[in-house]
């Protein structure tokens, strides 16, 4: 499965993956593999190696079979990454940058800087991941019955275990990657978000209406309601008997409910977010240190009390440097009390710092990448503070009823 996505706030997406490890960068965009990954991959490999390959070659030794299988899990991953850098790719045509590529337990996921603008760079998009997935599947299964020969034809006669048995390992991966390629392009076109399917669904409805929020409502309907219907088909065929492909529905179901859900509600906080800057989301009251505070004074007397979370140190009213929890517990027990702040500070005051007429939803999205506040910084001067929780009460209190 794959998803193309902007690239927004943990609290308003579901079932995303975190950073994951980072591979490296494929023509300038960032590729990461998250842990959940493991999960798919193992399983996989396990289901290849001990059933699929053993039925199609049993006389093959152990050996073989589960090399075979490992790269078969490796190639169908690429072929997935393929997918999102077709994604990738067609947005940088129409401008859009794509931050990083993640591999998790469900497919992938290209996250770009922004959405599309207009209805024909959505479609297209959109319909760049099935399309080279659809082609990688024609591909593999041409080459594939290529290398089968004459026992490509008895694949599809009643001779076909005695022509499965004959395969090479080459032309075993492909026939096997073929169907998937193909499977995976069919399944991603379904019309509900967040497959790709569901944004060429919303970008149909987009032209046809005008109306970007409500082609993103009816996109995101139907993924929901497609997602209760993988998740009421997966109990099913559990309680049939089928329990790892029915608990593995409905993983995938709760997963597109969730998502389709977080992609509406993600189009509604934009548009409240829409002409806001930091400075209408920050917090105005905050506490300050001077680089002479000490350490032990400094938890005794502000961390403890208080449940702020990053403090702005400053001398001549001018910001010098930040300190958060995590500076405080690098320090020696025994050392607090002579320690001050201004020699655990931060002074990347760059990497924690906004400026007062940042746009809400990138300001939004900064403080959603740190685990602590970010200071609004004017000049050289602190006016305010700005966390994820702040923005969450802007917007509850700003919604529209």
């Amino acid at each position: 499965m794959s998803a193309h996505q902007e690239r927004t706030p943990p609290g308003h997406q579901a079932a995303i993956p975190g950073r994951g490890l980072r591979l490296g960068r494929l023509l300038g965009i960032e590729i990461r593999l998250d842990s959940s990954l493991l999960i798919i991959f193992t399983l996989i490999v396990y289901i290849l190696g001990s059933s699929v390959f053993p039925q199609w070659h049993p006389d093959w030794q152990a050996g073989t079979t589960w090399l075979t299988a490992v790269i078969a899990g490796v190639l169908f991953f690429s072929s997935i990454l393929a997918h999102e850098m077709a994604h990738a790719l067609v947005s940088r045509k129409f401008g859009i940058g794509v931050q990083r590529i993640t591999l998790f337990l469900f497919g992938g996921l290209a996250e770009m800087e922004e959405e599309p603008g207009e209805p024909r760079a959505e479609f297209l998009i959109a319909l760049a991941g099935p399309a080279t997935s659809m082609f990688l599947g024609l591909f593999f299964m041409l080459v594939g019955s290529m290398l089968a020969g004459a026992d490509s034809a008895a694949l599809l006669a009643d001779d076909r275990e005695t022509a499965l048995a004959g395969l090479s390992p080459m032309a075993t991966l492909l026939l096997w990657l073929g169907p998937v390629n193909l499977v995976l392009a069919i399944f991603n076109m379904v019309p509900g978000f967040p497959l790709d399917g569901g944004r060429v669904f919303r970008a149909v409805m987009w032209w046809i209406t005008g109306d970007l929020r409500r082609a993103t409502w009816m996109a995101s309907e139907a993924g929901r309601l497609f997602g209760w219907f993988l998740m009421i088909f997966g109990i099913l065929q559990a309680l049939s008997g089928a329990l790892l492909g029915g608990l593995w529905l409905l993983m995938i179901g709760w997963f597109l409910s969730n998502a389709a859900s977080a992609s509406y509600k993600q189009l509604v906080m934009r548009d409240l977010l829409k002409g806001i800057v930091a400075r209408d989301l920050m917090r105005s009251h905050f506490e300050t240190l001077t680089p002479q505070t000490r350490i032990a004074d400094f938890i005794d007397n502000h961390q403890l009390q208080s449940p702020q979370q990053l403090w702005p140190v400053v001398e001549n009213e001018q910001l010098i440097g930040l300190v958060t929890l995590q500076e405080v517990q690098g320090t020696p027990t025994q050392d607090r009390a002579t320690m001050t702040v201004g020699q655990v500070m931060r002074t990347d005051l760059g990497a924690l710092s906004l400026a007062p007429n940042a746009d809400a939803n990138k300001a939004l999205l900064a403080v959603s990448t740190h685990s602590t506040p970010l200071a609004i910084v004017e000049g050289n001067r602190v006016i305010g503070l700005l966390s994820h929780a702040d923005t969450v009460k802007w917007l509850l209190l700003h919604q529209k009823q």
